[in-house]
C-alpha cells in the first residue's frame, strides 16, 4: 500500500498488526516510516522509533531515523 501510495490504507493495516502484536519491529519502523516520510508527523514518527529502540537498542537503522526526524519535533 506504501508503494502504491495508498497511505491511508498503508496506516489503517499496520495499526491493525500493531494491535495484534504491539512489539513488532518492522510493523513500529514501518509507522515510523509513514509518519515521518509520508505524513510529516515527526513526533508520531520518533514515537514508533523510541519504541523500536525499546526493543532494539543497538538498532542502527531506528536510532538514525529518530534522530532525523527529531530534528523537525518537539523532542
Amino acid at each position: 500500500k506504501m508503494e502504491m501510495h495508498d497511505l491511508t490504507g498503508a496506516e489503517e493495516i499496520l495499526l491493525a498488526m500493531l494491535e495484534e502484536d504491539s512489539d513488532c519491529i518492522p510493523v513500529l519502523s514501518n509507522l515510523g516510516n509513514l509518519y515521518g516520510k509520508y505524513f510529516s508527523e515527526f513526533e508520531k514518527a520518533v514515537e514508533y522509533y523510541e519504541k523500536v529502540l525499546a526493543l532494539e537498542p543497538d538498532n542502527a537503522w531506528a536510532r538514525d531515523e529518530r534522530r532525523r526526524y527529531q530534528r523537525y519535533s518537539s523532542y
